[in-house]
């Protein structure tokens, strides 16, 4: 099995985890044109399209300048792409799924590319990642309306970051969560 594979099937089994099922694209549809991963259902209703993104462990860490808010701004920037090719005028809600295996990144630098800001220990915000939330992203992060990140080296580690209420209730009612207990992020 690929690595590819390996993380689509982690985030298939997270979703089956509340009772959604997932579908991929046809070749044929992937053959017309760029496709998110999977449909996703809960029962026989549609719920939300669905892609997988891997963040890998990165060997030239400290190499490159600031290498994991680049590659999450463009797993973003691909992600949207392929959501829009299915769900241009956003009338299903697009979810899209960070399966992390790399040590030096966590859900807070997601959180950083989307407000610009660095959180920092004790309290405050440093704005020093606005460059993606107001550069390559800022319009781009608010056509997906959830994102699952998920660490593979903790157990049941996930975090769910809501960055456009669009589709809010229908995702909260899919996943469990209330409403009143949601931190819209980057809005």
């Amino acid at each position: 099995m690929s690595r590819s594979t390996d993380n689509e099937t982690r985030a298939t089994e997270e979703l089956a985890r509340y009772g959604l099922r997932s579908e991929p694209f046809s070749n044929a549809e992937k053959r017309v044109r760029k496709t998110p991963d999977r449909r996703v259902f809960s029962g026989t209703d549609f719920a939300f399209f669905f892609e997988v993104k891997e963040i890998a462990a990165d060997p030239r860490m400290g190499v490159r300048s600031d290498p994991i808010g680049n590659r999450l701004t463009g797993d973003i920037h691909t992600a949207v792409k392929q959501f829009d090719s299915v769900n241009p005028d956003l009338v299903h809600p697009n979810v899209l799924a960070f399966i992390n295996n790399d040590r030096m990144c966590g859900s807070l630098d997601l959180v950083g590319v989307f407000t610009g800001h660095l959180l920092l220990e004790g309290g405050g915000s440093a704005p020093i990642y606005l460059n993606y939330s107001e550069g390559r992203i800022k319009d781009e992060k608010n056509r997906i309306h959830l994102y699952l990140w998920l660490d593979s080296f903790k157990v049941n580690q996930k975090h769910f970051n809501f960055v456009d209420k669009r589709h809010l209730t229908r995702l909260c009612r899919y996943f469990g969560l209330k409403e009143q207990d949601i931190q819209i992020i980057g809005t």
